[in-house]
């Protein structure tokens, strides 16, 4: 009970990955149709036993035994993928031309090539399925409609099926092509909202920069591989900002914050994450190597000389920095870096606002 539960939970997982992956996506559909029809196949073995359709029964056979290959050669060798699916084709292709040329049982096999637009669509997707199913479709109109393919035929199929059969699989085919490009279209949707979401969860709708979540999660993810060089935790605190949105109104005072998060954008490297940590505050997390207190102080000037403009109203602020620093990840957690760069911005606060008060952990 507990390996079906651990296998089920596996396959799950696969099918959730794979609607993000439409390369996994095929890969698992391919696996799972090999699987279905190597059953099918096997089945249809036991059948045509008890109804005595030997030559039926060593096809089925046959096609069961090459669809568990192709599960075992995609799984053992995702180079030969392409090989793979190529010989595919080739075994349906021949499976079919078998069922239409015998007949065997009373012209039912032929009934079997309706299928193919279906899983070729959703396997190969539009273009290489829809080349497999004009394959099948001229294959089709040979036998059917061709002197030269009815002479071929041993089982007399009635001349009504043979002028309807290729219309009826053209109609399988574009009703297949309509339910896969709902899918593509569904899945496509289905990503994009995702993406959406994510960078939504991620980051702060006014500023663009990480929110705590986001920002939490990238400064994880890098102490998770330490390096040797300097890291640093950098707040910052916009000076008498509740003044900017009694005096001006909280929309420019968004304008405001925007305008920071621009400056803190350009103050330092690509390496660095920034976050708005709350309200007006701000987190910058350091890790590049460089004078960390020359970026602070540079980054607090940048602040000092800057013009947030709205309409004719120009409106000018100030910010407090602390930062904390260490000459390696080792030497310090992210807790303590954020701990002691909240203390060191509380003492420039107390120094009388628009500084850096930094400080370096051993």
């Amino acid at each position: 009970m507990a390996w079906i539960k651990t296998k089920a939970k596996k396959i799950i997982a696969g099918m959730n990955a794979a609607i993000r992956d439409d390369i996994m996506r095929k890969e698992l559909m391919f696996e799972w149709l090999n699987i279905l029809l190597a059953l099918v196949s096997f089945f249809m073995t036991v059948v045509n036993i008890f109804t005595k359709e030997y030559t039926l029964m060593l096809s089925t056979l046959i096609f069961s035994v090459a669809c568990i290959l192709n599960i075992v050669l995609i799984k053992r060798e995702k180079k030969v993928k392409g090989l793979v699916y190529s010989i595919f084709v080739v075994e349906t292709i021949a499976l079919l031309a078998f069922f239409l040329v015998s007949g065997i049982p009373n012209g039912f096999s032929a009934l079997w090539l309706c299928l193919i637009p279906s899983f070729s669509l959703l396997i190969f997707g539009i273009k290489a399925g829809t080349r497999y199913s004009i394959l099948t479709f001229l294959m089709l109109l040979f036998f059917f409609w061709f002197p030269a393919g009815k002479n071929l035929l041993q089982y007399r199929y009635t001349d009504e099926f043979m002028l309807r059969f290729p219309f009826l699989f053209a109609a399988c085919y574009m009703l297949a092509l309509f339910i896969e490009l709902i899918r593509a279209q569904t899945q496509k949707q289905l990503l994009l909202s995702e993406q959406k979401y994510y960078q939504l969860y991620r980051h702060d709708a006014l500023t663009g920069l990480y929110n705590r979540y986001g920002f939490n999660a990238v400064v994880d993810a890098d102490y998770k591989n330490p390096r040797p060089e300097k890291v640093g935790m950098l707040i910052l605190d916009i000076d008498d900002f509740k003044q900017i949105n009694d005096r001006y109104g909280h929309s420019n005072g968004d304008i405001v914050l925007k305008g920071i998060a621009e400056i803190i954008r350009k103050a330092f490297c690509e390496q660095t994450h920034y976050c708005r940590w709350g309200g007006e505050e701000f987190t910058v997390y350091l890790h590049c190597g460089h004078n960390y207190e020359e970026s602070a102080e540079r980054l607090r000037r940048y602040v000092e000389e800057a013009e947030f403009k709205s309409g004719d109203l120009v409106m000018k602020v100030t910010v407090s920095v602390g930062l904390c620093t260490a000459k390696s990840m080792e030497s310090a957690s992210i807790a303590m870096l954020v701990n002691k760069a909240d203390q060191c911005l509380y003492i420039a606060k107390g120094n009388g606002k628009n500084c850096v008060v930094s400080i370096e952990v051993p």
